[in-house]
C-alpha cells in the first residue's frame, strides 16, 4: 500500500514538473558610450499678445482740386505703383482760370514792350539833351514796373496750369489699393480722402501689452512673431510703444516692425513673445528626448552611471528646446543620442562631450 501511494505521488510530481515553464532569463545589462549632458535651468520667462499685421505706410489720397470726379481707374485690392494714374476730376474753374492767367500775361508781356521801346527812344533823346533825367527816369521806372507786372502774370500762370496737373489723382507709393470711397459722379473736395493705399513693403505687428508689463517692452527689442498662415515665426524689432494707456481695456499699443517675408499680408493675425528674462524651470535640448511605451522622458544617468527612463511632463516647446515642468531637477544627468535597443538598468561607460 505504501508503494503503491509513493508511485502515485511520484507520478503527479512528475507531471507538475513537466507542466511547470521555466522563467525567460533576465536581459544581459549593456554598456553604452553615449554623450552625458548636464541639465540646468533657464528656460526663457516670454510675455504673448495678440494682434494683427498692418501696412506702417497707409496714405489717404484725396483731390486737390473741388470738383467731380470724373474717372476712376482702380478698384479695391489692385495693385498700384507709385505716380500710376488713379482718377481723374472734372474742374473747368481750372481751364478758366488757366485762360485768364493768359491773357493777363499776354497784356503784360505787350506792356512791357511798350516800356521797352519807350526807354530806347527817351535814351536817344536824353543823349541829345532833348528831355530831361527826371523824365528819363520817369520812363526807366515804368519799365521796371511792367516787368515786374510780366513775372507776375507769369507766375499765375504757371501756378493755374500746375492746378490742372492736380486734375490727375497719381499713387504716392507702391502698393495695393485697400478702400474706395468715392465713385465717378461724386463731389469732391480738397482733403477729403478718396482712396486709401497702402504699402507692404513696410509692415509692423499691432498689439497691445498690459500695465505690469509695459515697462519691461523697450524700443528696439527684439520678439519673435508667429503669424496664422507662416510656417515660421518672423523676428521683429519694436518700433514704438505707445506711453498713454487705452481708458477701457488699461493696455498699451506697441507696434512691432517686421522684415520683407514672403506671405506676409496686412491683417494676419498673430502671436508676439516678448522676452522677459529666464525663470528657475529646466529645458533640455529636444534630442535628448525619447518614447517609450508612449511616454516621452528621458534617460537619466545616476551615480553608478545606470540608465533609468524618467517620463517628464512637457511645458512649452521650441524648435530646438522643451521647457521641464515636471520629472528632472537641475544638475542631473541626461544620457543622448539613446537608441531604440537601449534599456533601463544599462550602463554608459563613455561619456563624450
Amino acid at each position: 500500500m505504501n508503494t503503491l501511494r509513493l508511485a502515485v505521488l511520484g507520478g503527479f510530481a512528475l507531471l507538475a514538473a513537466c507542466g511547470a515553464e521555466t522563467p525567460p532569463p533576465a536581459p544581459a545589462v549593456q554598456a553604452w558610450s553615449l554623450p552625458v549632458t548636464t541639465v540646468a535651468a533657464g528656460a526663457p520667462r516670454d510675455y504673448t499678445a495678440v494682434g494683427s499685421v498692418a501696412s506702417d505706410a497707409r496714405i489717404e489720397v484725396a483731390s486737390r482740386l473741388s470738383g467731380y470726379l470724373r474717372e476712376l481707374h482702380v478698384r479695391e485690392g489692385d495693385r498700384v505703383r507709385r505716380g500710376q494714374a488713379l482718377a481723374r476730376v472734372d474742374a473747368p474753374d481750372v481751364d478758366g482760370a488757366i485762360g485768364q492767367a493768359r491773357a493777363a500775361k499776354a497784356s503784360a508781356d505787350a506792356a512791357a514792350r511798350d516800356a521797352q521801346i519807350d526807354v530806347e527812344r527817351f535814351e536817344q533823346l536824353f543823349a541829345k539833351g532833348m528831355v530831361s533825367e527826371s523824365e528819363m527816369r520817369k520812363v526807366r521806372l515804368k519799365l521796371d514796373a511792367a516787368r515786374e507786372t510780366l513775372n507776375q502774370a507769369q507766375a499765375a500762370l504757371a501756378s493755374a496750369e500746375a492746378q490742372r496737373g492736380y486734375a490727375s489723382i497719381t499713387s504716392p507709393q507702391d502698393g495695393a489699393v485697400v478702400a474706395v470711397l468715392r465713385k465717378p459722379g461724386d463731389l469732391v473736395v480738397p482733403g477729403a480722402p478718396i482712396l486709401l493705399v497702402e504699402s507692404a513693403r513696410e509692415l509692423v505687428f499691432e498689439t497691445t501689452v498690459t500695465e505690469k508689463q509695459v515697462a519691461a517692452v523697450q524700443v528696439g527689442q527684439r520678439v519673435s512673431v508667429r503669424v496664422d498662415g507662416l510656417d515660421k515665426p518672423v523676428n521683429g524689432r519694436v518700433a514704438r510703444v505707445v506711453q498713454s494707456a487705452d481708458p477701457v481695456s488699461r493696455t498699451y499699443p506697441v507696434k512691432i516692425a517686421l522684415p520683407a517675408t514672403a506671405g506676409l499680408l496686412p491683417g494676419m493675425f498673430g502671436r508676439a513673445d516678448f522676452p522677459l528674462g529666464s525663470s528657475d524651470t529646466v529645458v533640455i535640448d529636444r534630442a535628448l528626448l525619447v518614447e517609450r511605451a508612449g511616454l516621452r522622458g528621458v534617460f537619466v544617468v545616476d551615480a553608478q552611471d545606470t540608465l533609468r527612463f524618467r517620463w517628464l511632463r512637457i511645458g512649452r516647446e521650441w524648435p530646438d528646446r522643451v521647457e521641464v515642468l515636471a520629472g528632472l531637477a537641475p544638475g542631473e544627468r541626461v544620457a543622448g543620442q539613446v537608441g531604440a535597443t537601449v534599456r533601463e538598468g544599462d550602463r554608459v561607460t563613455g561619456r563624450a562631450p
